[in-house]
């Protein structure tokens, strides 16, 4: 049997599969991917009740850090497309990214 691994399918299987293994390390933050994922359905339920909706664009400026990685999953849940801008622009350059995306939150 094939199943395609999305990014989404990818979520389920491991949360399934592998849900009390450790899967997220970013300095002494230490998630299994249950908690992870947890984090990631948390996030989606916050940004439903702002009115995030299928094919809103949701800009996001963040390092790279867990929560970067929870905006992975967490935007596509809701059938939105993450916009990601680089963290290191500054707010003149970043600003005119951010408008250009057309997305509804930022």
């Amino acid at each position: 049997m094939e199943t395609p691994l999305s990014p989404l399918e990818f979520a389920r299987r491991t949360r399934r599969l592998h849900g009390a293994r450790e899967g997220v390390v970013d300095g002494d933050l230490r998630l299994t991917y249950e908690q992870f994922f947890d984090r990631c359905d948390r996030w989606s339920s916050a940004m439903q009740g702002l009115g995030v909706s299928q094919g809103d664009r949701v800009a996001a400026i963040s390092p790279n850090t867990h929560a970067q990685l929870e905006s992975f999953y967490s935007v596509p849940q809701l059938g939105a497309v993450l916009v990601p801008i680089n963290y290191r622009l500054t707010p003149p350059t970043g600003r005119p990214s951010a408008r250009s995306s057309s997305a509804a939150t930022w």
